[in-house]
């Protein structure tokens, strides 16, 4: 009874802190408290009300089983009862099993537990009737981080769909010994520069998705020739040698922002002296190394207590104590809690173990629970969870295993062998039935000879089949079902072992390796080898494609095995890279932000915060932001809704009306492009080009005048206001529900103007007087001429004029005017809610009234495109004129026009400029050099690129939906703000060359 009532007082007590941050906030008169002290108020709050016994019951992970014999649910009622333990690592089981004990162990629990798991090629590890993704060894052949991450990413849905909050993975170790038996193949591979690249990607995948990432084995577990789950490994590299290669990887995470980090058990000499202490132990590692040297401050685990790396040498307890003393925070798999508790009790009794030392453990492991939302309760459902569980891995097989399967050598040239003509043999090894790769070959040649040599073959049925190989041009033995590990020559018996190593020079055999590159040590000198890394019919139908030359084999070598003799197509992946492998004439996404330069994720991680913010209070419903250095996207993210009733979310297909943007995505470039090749002048005047302009005052406006909005033209002209009768609609004489020959001009969904009406405008137009002569001021009208300008000279729309001079040379797939004959509207973000002149939702349709009368291609609106597009653009214009290997500007044309070009304003030719002043950039980030060129949009959105850092930034948003009265995006000043936090991440300061350059670029007349 006192158990329950004491439950029952801590469960109030937990629950003041489920309540809102804006509750808070009304507590403290209004003053919105940030994330960090929403955290410390609730760790604080909950280690206060903890007793003693039950803070030092939070430094235990314990083991537990939903299925197996090892099933063990009342042992850990027991132990959350009594102990108030602080989280288990799932083992076997099954997924339903698991859900339901987890809700049942989380109700009991008076501190919410943290549920981990060893899922390093997903929860398909652990659990049964879920599949398995690729091993890290076949992560690491692909050579790219994208793969890393998105699997990452989807092993994290897998968790948070089973209510698992710590994902103990990636492994980061250098597997720099073949004979390792047992990281092998969890590693990514032996060069320790892609192990560090692949780890980041794979904890960014798993930490932006919300689950812990945990790097292991510190200080590294690639160099061993021993099992610690069996004995305590033994590694003699001295302190330079571990510095170099197996620490690397641990500093690149450490550097990346991993949240935790598993303690290996190791001896390492070199660490620490004392006979028989495995690492996990050695205070000279966990706390003078990782925390002290490395400046590790996440959450420290041990690895399983009941590994015999550490139970042959200390007792159940004597382990547990050490451990906590060495500096770890959370002490996984102990062996007997109530034992362990006592030997730590009794050492803060004596002094051995201060108050404040475990203080610091137990509220990091609160603040993690902060951090994954158990300040929250968690219910799981059980409803198609297997299908839930299951949904996310055939994709990633299948596109891992194009990137990752590698032809290491064809000296034999079997593929050019391999055709109908040819008599083709298939030699299944460890097989006894036709596998994938073999159905394959033969649907598509017809000719293929199958034979098999199974486990526990003959010595004469190793002969028999040595002499049908003479009789064959070409001859694929595929080598199945061996084991990920070393033990007993990765499964392979001795009679597959004599096939194998007599075939290896003949002439007409190529060897198909179906699993872990190390086992080719038992075989060394294949002619021609290809290697898969894992055995499924989705890698074995990848291989028959190879074979078929349906497709190349794309990946590298991660591991080199010592005993491969002979040239070697790939070279061995021994050697450093010490720079990212980058292509700046193209643009191209990584998902290790570091490898483009971000020093400061925190930056990132508030900017997400920011416009989550600026979404909720109603700036815009959504929005997509993307940014690059040197042509490496290292931001790209889709937030909120395409309106406010969050029926369809934003992603990175969805393409938006830019509005403004249009002067510099499609009318600036085609000037630029007519005055480079000599068809434009830009001292010239408009008459010159559009005859009809003589007699008005508009004749002798000077090309560059326009460009630069100081032509003295009003900033624009309401002309749809006149198109509307006195009751607010449309007027029927100069428009049409229905599209005719007349009425022609389609300006929205339903309304269709009369194609005479467009010279009604330019009349308006023609008849404006100049106001502003002399004077800096942003104008429409002034685009609306140079649009005329282009098609005059081209005698082309200007949206075919650009479609083809640019789009569609660059390869962009979501840039247009006209959307609608491209896209679905279901794809196009809407604008507003026009009550004024449309009245319907504008959708798909130019927002732009003027460009709407001008049947939404105009010189100042008109264009609708994805971020990627845009994005490109820019990256072309910082690449001075080149992308993908075409060039479609000269270098000195971009500087041109891109610098500051006029006395009157901060602004370039056609391109607007951050402002002079050296601390504000205006309508760019604060950090922007002057060097920075790019636009804004009525809509919401902009985008800037800056040669002086090598930025391209872009922002897209409807801010107008559903009103363009709405203007806290201004108000706000997101764009810049956003903008500004990209250039923190990447450690860029406050700019203050505007004034100079200003100064410098405006005095100087000389042109191209």
């Amino acid at each position: 009874m006192l158990i329950k009532s004491y439950r029952i007082a801590l469960a109030f007590i937990l629950s003041l802190f489920f309540i809102s941050p804006f509750s808070y906030a009304q507590k403290k008169g209004k003053k919105l408290i940030s994330k960090d002290e929403m955290k410390k108020m609730w760790v604080d709050s909950v280690y206060n009300k903890l007793t003693r016994d039950e803070r030092i019951g939070q430094l235990f992970m314990v083991a537990a089983y939903s299925g197996g014999k090892a099933y063990n649910e009342e042992a850990i009622i027991q132990l959350i009862n009594a102990h108030q333990i602080g989280g288990l690592i799932f083992m076997q089981g099954g997924p339903a099993r698991q859900a339901n004990l987890t809700n049942e162990y989380q109700r009991m629990a008076q501190v919410p537990l943290l549920i981990a798991m060893d899922a390093e090629w997903g929860l398909g590890m652990r659990l049964d009737s879920v599949q398995n993704f690729p091993r890290e060894m076949m992560i690491g052949a692909t050579r790219d981080t994208i793969y890393a991450y998105r699997m990452a990413s989807a092993i994290a849905q897998q968790c948070k769909r089973l209510g698992v909050h710590i994902d103990f993975a990636p492994v980061v170790d250098v597997n720099n010994n073949p004979a390792n038996p047992i990281i092998n193949s969890r590693a990514f591979g032996e060069d320790k520069v892609w192990v560090a690249r692949m780890g980041v990607a794979y904890m960014n995948g798993l930490q932006s998705n919300g689950i812990i990432a945990c790097a292991k084995h510190f200080p590294g577990h690639g160099n061993t020739s021993v099992d610690s789950h069996k004995d305590l490994p033994i590694i003699n590299n001295s302190l330079e040698e571990l510095d170099t290669v197996e620490l690397y990887p641990f500093r690149a995470m450490i550097r990346a922002g991993v949240k935790s980090m598993m303690v290996a058990h190791l001896e390492m000499p070199a660490l620490d002296t004392e006979a028989h202490v495995p690492t996990t132990l050695s205070k000279n590692t966990v706390t003078g190394l990782l925390k002290n040297k490395l400046g590790f401050k996440g959450l420290i685990f041990t690895d399983a207590l009941n590994m015999q790396g550490v139970a042959k040498y200390f007792a159940p307890g004597d382990a547990d104590l050490r451990a906590f003393m060495a500096g770890n925070d959370m002490l996984l798999f102990p062996q007997d809690v109530p034992i362990a508790i006592n030997k730590i009790k009794g050492a803060m009794d004596s002094g051995k173990i201060s108050e404040s030392r475990l203080e610091e453990s137990v509220k990091k492991i609160l603040a993690a629970k902060y951090e994954v939302g158990l300040s929250k309760p968690q219910t799981i459902s059980t409803d198609n969870i297997v299908d839930d569980l299951n949904k996310y891995v055939i994709p990633i097989r299948e596109v891992t295993a194009k990137a990752a399967v590698t032809l290491v050598k064809d000296e034999n040239g079997i593929l050019n062998k391999i055709n109908r003509d040819m008599r083709v043999g298939y030699i299944g090894i460890n097989v006894n039935s036709t596998p994938e790769l073999c159905k394959e070959l033969y649907d598509s040649l017809g000719n293929v000879i199958s034979d098999w040599l199974p486990k526990g073959s003959s010595a004469e049925r190793v002969s028999q089949l040595l002499e049908k190989i003479k009789d064959y041009d070409a001859t694929i033995v595929a080598v199945h079902n061996i084991s990920f590990y070393p033990a007993s020559c990765y499964g392979l018996d001795a009679q597959v072992l004599s096939f194998l190593q007599q075939i290896q020079n003949r002439d007409n055999v190529m060897v198909v390796l179906l699993g872990n590159a190390y086992a080719c040590q038992n075989f060394p000198q294949p002619k021609s080898l290809m290697i898969t890394y894992e055995d499924d019919s989705i890698t074995e139908s990848v291989v028959a494609k190879v074979l078929l030359k349906k497709q190349k084999a794309n990946g590298t070598l991660p591991v080199y095995p010592f005993m491969l003799a002979g040239p070697v197509s790939i070279n061995p992946i021994n050697v450093e890279v010490k720079e990212p492998l980058t292509n700046a004439h193209t643009l191209h996404k990584t998902e290790v932000p570091a490898e483009a330069g971000v020093k400061d994720m925190d930056a990132l991680f508030k900017l997400n915060m920011f416009i989550q913010r600026c979404i909720v209070d109603g700036a815009f419903p959504g929005c997509r932001i993307v940014a690059a250095k040197n042509g490496t996207i290292f931001y790209d993210k889709a937030f909120g809704y395409y309106t406010y009733d969050k029926k369809k979310p934003v992603d990175l297909n969805s393409i938006y009306d830019v509005a403004s943007m249009t002067k510099v995505l499609a009318t600036t470039l085609a000037v630029m492009h007519l005055y480079e090749t000599g068809k434009l002048d830009l001292d010239e005047t408009v008459d010159k080009y559009l005859k009809w302009t003589k007699g008005t005052n508009k004749a002798k406006l000077h090309i560059r005048d326009l460009l630069l909005h100081q032509a003295g033209l009003r900033s624009w002209i309401p002309f749809y206001k006149e198109t509307i009768d006195a009751s607010g609609n449309p007027d029927k004489e100069i428009y049409s529900v229905t599209q005719t020959k007349e009425y022609s001009v389609q300006v929205s969904k339903s309304l269709f103007m009369r194609s005479d009406y467009i010279d009604t405008i330019w009349s308006r137009i023609l008849a404006s007087p100049l106001e502003n002569t002399g004077h800096f001021v942003y104008s429409d009208l002034d685009f609306y001429f140079l649009a005329e300008i282009v098609e005059q000279i081209t005698k082309e729309s200007l949206d075919k004029y650009v479609d083809e001079q640019f789009y569609k040379p660059m390869g962009l797939k979501r840039i247009t005017y006209l959307p609608l004959k491209k896209f679905n509207n279901a794809d196009i973000v809407p604008t507003e809610l026009d009550i004024f002149f449309r009245h319907e939702q504008v959708s798909g349709f130019v927002h732009d009234p003027g460009a709407a009368l001008l049947g939404g291609v105009a010189g100042h609106a008109g264009i609708f495109a994805s971020a990627d597009d845009v994005a490109a653009i820019f990256q072309m214009l910082l690449n001075k004129g080149e992308y993908n290997g075409t060039r479609y500007f000269k270098p000195e044309t971009i500087d041109y026009f891109t610098a500051y070009n006029s006395k009157l304003s901060r602004r370039g030719l056609g391109f607007d400029k951050p402002l002079v002043d050296k601390d504000d950039g205006g309508p760019a980030g604060d950090r922007c050099s002057g060097y920075a060129f790019g636009h804004q949009g009525f809509t919401g959105t902009c985008a800037w690129a800056d040669p002086a850092t090598g930025v391209v930034f872009v922002f897209l948003s409807n801010r107008v939906y559903p009103s363009s009265d709405n203007n806290k995006i201004n108000k706000l000043n997101v764009r810049t703000v956003a903008q500004d936090y990209i250039y923190q991440s990447l450690g860029l300061p406050v700019n203050h060359d505007r004034p100079q350059l200003y100064k410098q670029q405006v005095t100087d007349k000389d042109k191209p």
